[in-house]
């Protein structure tokens, strides 16, 4: 069997073994990040003790290189004369870098240098995982061992193969041997994560350390965990690739959330739940805190309590509901909305946009009003199945703002515009794969299985998650997803209009398919959108070109 793919640094957990590191040293004109410029870039990618690649340039500062840096370095304005620039260097550099977490003695330093050197070419900082040597070394090698923690010092004290010599590649492969004796000193603590060795300068707490015990017996599988008290209520629940690895990280010096460390004190047990695969560990998880409301939990999930705007059946104009009902009566609701303060600009917009501005459903600003029923239809449609009427109608009106020069006038109305097109995406949605009784689909998963990659099937019925499984390449995917609609029968009793009570899981289960490469296997109904039901900022942004002087309708 294949081992499970290598974990992100979400999860806190990437072995050691299994982590990619590039350590980097540079050589700059100056101390100051702000105003001195890198003239080197000498960096070393290793894994597992193993060196991949080196990397190494010269790099124009752009300026004259000081007399005293030229003196330490050896680096003079000859030796940069026809190097590229950093503009040129730098996504060179970070293309070398790729995923790799970045390792520096005084790291401070050459990241301070780095990320400002992105700024000022506009590039943006991918935000990789740092290493300090030097903080490290501080925490191994006390001063009874060794006089400084220079990397110099450091280099000779660990038989490192190179001396240090303020080049930067020499540097960097110095920095490679120094740290593999920290990570060998480290190792006997029980330092064998990426996650460890970058926390192990600093000091976990006495109730970490004394709680480390409930981690002990975790397995290292996909699924969901829940910490409890001494009444085996539950206090925190959370969701990982690797269990063991992520419960692990509590007892440590990486974890500082507040609302964690208040937390363990109570915490006599962790309880888990292995899972199939990630979207199914995604549900559980959900499940589990809106029907528990852990305290500790950033949010106590609330589906319920979730708001709509909805346009009522007859003569009933918009509202803000809190509950989701049928649409079978001619009424329709988009959202939830993502705040209370969305409900009284949308309405605005709505209405502006049927009937005028500043008219409302009693009135049309002096003109003759429309019908109900016709007002009623138009709307309908809008926020169910074409919103091209508020989209030209938002269009033309940001067009006069531009115009007359009020851009931040133009920039309100557009972001109001994305709201509406927010929540009618998202009632859209919800509302498709609510009415569907069965989807069983598939895609190429990417959690291993025995023989290899294969499929991650998925069942969904009436928008709630009804079973997963991971079937290897070779096997027949169909058979499984037969197999999947048999289960969860019951989950068709607890269907709601617009999935009400359960919307988030129904958007988890809707992201999953709408990714790549997923397949319909089994259906039952239909999985369908209106056609012209483009809710989304493209569509705002093509009828607003529209709207641009010669350009055609």
């Amino acid at each position: 069997m294949s081992a499970r793919r290598q974990l992100s640094f979400d999860d806190l957990g990437t072995p050691l073994m299994d982590a990619t590191l590039v350590v980097v040293d540079l050589e700059t004109t100056g101390t100051d990040p702000s105003a001195d410029a890198i003239t080197e870039i000498g960096a070393v990618k290793v894994r597992a003790g193993e060196v991949l690649g080196e990397f190494r340039t010269f790099v124009d500062p752009e300026r004259p290189i000081p007399a005293y840096i030229a003196s330490l370095t050896g680096i003079t304005d000859a030796s940069v004369a026809g190097a590229p620039p950093i503009t040129t260097v730098l996504p060179m550099f970070l293309d070398f870098v790729g995923d790799a977490a970045l390792v520096a003695h005084n790291a401070r330093f050459d990241i301070s240098f780095l990320t400002a050197q992105a700024a000022r070419c506009e590039i943006g900082w991918p935000r990789p995982a740092v290493l300090d040597t030097l903080a490290l070394a501080r925490t191994v090698f006390r001063r009874d061992e060794v006089r400084d923690h220079k990397l110099s010092t450091l280099a000779a004290h660990v038989g490192a193969s190179i001396t240090p010599d303020h080049r930067a590649l020499s540097d960097a492969r110095a920095t490679v041997d120094v740290l593999h004796a920290i990570i060998e000193r480290l190792g006997p603590t029980g330092t064998s994560t990426l996650e460890d060795l970058s926390s192990a300068h600093r000091r976990a707490t006495p109730v970490q350390l004394r709680k480390k015990h409930l981690a002990a017996s975790i397995p290292s599988v996909p699924g969901v965990y829940q910490f409890r008290d001494a009444q085996d209520a539950v206090l925190y629940v959370g969701t990982s690739r690797n269990l063991r690895s992520r419960v692990r990280t509590y007892f440590t010096a990486s974890e500082t959330r507040r609302k964690v460390l208040d937390m363990l004190p109570q915490a006599e047990s962790i309880r888990i739940i292995e899972c199939t695969t990630p979207t199914e560990a995604a549900i559980r998880e959900l499940r589990i805190i809106g029907a528990e409301k852990p305290p500790s939990n950033r949010h106590g999930l609330t589906p319920e309590k979730a708001l709509w705007l909805r346009l009522g059946s007859g003569g009933d104009g918009l509202r803000a509901a809190r509950l989701a009902r049928t649409e079978a009566d001619g009424s329709v609701q988009i959202g939830p909305l993502s705040s209370r303060h969305d409900v009284d600009p949308l309405r605005g917009l709505l209405t502006d946009a049927v009937l005028g501005r500043g008219a409302s459903f009693e009135r049309a600003g002096g003109r003759e009003p429309l019908p109900r029923a016709a007002h009623h239809d138009q709307l309908r449609r809008a926020m169910r199945e074409d919103p091209r009427a508020v989209l030209d109608h938002v269009a033309s009106r940001m067009r006069r703002h531009v115009d007359a020069g009020r851009y931040e006038d133009a920039e309100k109305l557009r972001r109001l515009a994305l709201s509406f097109l927010t929540a009618a995406r998202r009632g859209a949605r919800l509302r498709a794969i609510g009415d569907v009784p069965l989807l069983v689909a598939a895609r190429p998963s990417s959690e291993p299985v025995i023989g290899g990659r294969g499929w991650e099937i998925l069942a969904v019925r009436h928008g709630r998650f009804s079973g997963t499984a991971l079937v290897p390449a070779q096997a027949d995917p169909v058979a499984v997803a037969r197999s999947l609609a048999l289960t969860g029968t019951g989950e068709a009793e607890l269907a709601a209009p617009m999935c009400q009570g359960y919307h988030q899981e129904a958007e988890i289960l809707l992201n999953w398919l709408e990714g790549d490469g997923v397949r319909t296997v089994l259906t039952e109904g239909e999985w369908r959108q209106p056609a012209r039901a483009r809710f989304d900022a493209d569509h705002l942004a093509e009828r607003f070109a529209r709207t641009q002087p010669g350009v055609g309708a």
